[in-house]
């Protein structure tokens, strides 16, 4: 066996996943092995860790690092030399993560062929307009609910060695435990690997970031521009990721060019968004319980929600509004009522033609 399965195991071992037998399997590694020991108990150090807020693989790298030599040397200064030693064991542990990430990305969730798991023509699509949510459940059992204006591609029934289905939108998972067969997500930006937990994501493909909530369970998720990465959530943790761009400036016959170019996408690690302290409701999943709740959220972001949501279109007649920021909850009220609970903390003004909103 190679380092890539003792990583698979590693991995298994973090999340609760790991089977009896292959717990022996893995017990029987950090018996014979004192680097591969020591390579999973500093991973278990970070993986125990409360410090969830990382931004890319670098920082995070080195805020793992850092984290590791400070507890070690407050433990025992002494051992400066040998703290220094297993600081850096830590970290070539976690590059041996990402490096071994590029095996099971190639082997287990690169996107395949949709003759590798379902026979052709067995393929059901299922598309939710504007105001309109859907449950689907699964020949497996696991339970999707599809939020407005989404598309969900799932098989017939799965018969390969992976569970795979296509996302575009927003939709809550909750997935039937398959240590054999992996579930596994396509969206536009990201693919996301699970074997039995309950989470949320939205990827629309006209918004700017694409959202990973982890409810219980834990989840494994490759960005389509990074194959060789590999991001594990814990529980209670969101993954954020947006492109990002930057503008250049060309002088082309006396004449100033603006373009955009892709610069690859952007992740941030962190934790997901109660409501209240003490309530169970999620800000983040809180569209399945229908409640519209949005915490200081721009009035373009939040116009594009009110869309799906009531069935409108939204038409910004005075650009300076999109600056504006909101923070509230919506369940019953009608959209008038929703604007005008808005007018109370921002001034502006609306027209309703037909299905279409002009804000002034």
């Amino acid at each position: 066996m190679g380092d890539d399965r003792f990583i698979e195991l590693v991995n298994k071992k973090l999340t609760d996943e790991i089977s009896p037998e292959e717990s022996k399997e893995f017990q029987h590694y950090l018996i014979n092995d004192e680097i591969k020991r020591r390579d999973f108990e500093f991973l278990n150090i970070y993986w125990n860790s409360s410090d969830t807020n990382y931004v890319d693989n670098a920082l995070s790298f080195q805020k793992i690092k850092e984290k590791i030599k400070n507890q070690e040397t407050a433990a025992a200064t002494a051992t400066l030399k040998k703290t220094s030693f297993y600081s850096w064991r830590a970290a070539a542990a976690i590059i041996l993560l990402a490096g071994c990430a590029y095996f099971f990305y190639s082997k287990l969730i690169s996107p395949v062929s949709p003759a590798l798991v379902a026979t052709k023509n067995s393929w059901q699509n299922k598309n939710t307009v504007k105001r309109e949510k859907s449950t689907i459940v699964l020949t497996d059992g696991t339970r999707i609910i599809l939020n407005s204006q989404s598309s969900l591609r799932y098989p017939t029934a799965f018969t390969g060695k992976t569970r795979e289905v296509y996302l575009s939108g927003e939709a809550f998972f909750d997935v039937y435990k398959d240590r054999a067969h992996p579930f596994i997500i396509h969206t536009e930006k990201m693919n996301i690997k699970v074997l039995g937990t309950a989470f949320n994501v939205k990827s629309y493909p006209n918004e700017p970031q694409s959202e990973t909530t982890l409810i219980r369970g834990a989840i494994e998720v490759t960005l389509d521009d990074r194959p060789s990465d590999r991001i594990i959530l814990k529980p209670s943790e969101k993954l954020i990721v947006k492109n990002r761009l930057f503008k250049t400036v060309r002088e082309n016959a006396g004449k100033l060019n603006h373009a955009e170019t892709n610069m690859g996408m952007q992740y941030v690690l962190t934790s997901f968004t109660p409501l209240h302290q003490g309530d169970s409701t999620v800000l983040e999943t809180s569209w399945t319980q229908n409640k519209f709740i949005f915490r200081d959220e721009s009035f373009t972001a939040l116009a594009a929600r009110m869309e799906r949501w009531y069935g409108i279109d939204i038409k910004f007649k005075n650009d300076s509004l999109k600056q504006y920021r909101f923070s509230g909850v919506f369940e019953k009220e009608t959209i008038n009522q929703a604007l005008d609970a808005l007018r109370m903390t921002e001034n502006f003004s609306y027209k309703i033609k037909k299905t279409t909103i002009y804000l002034y």
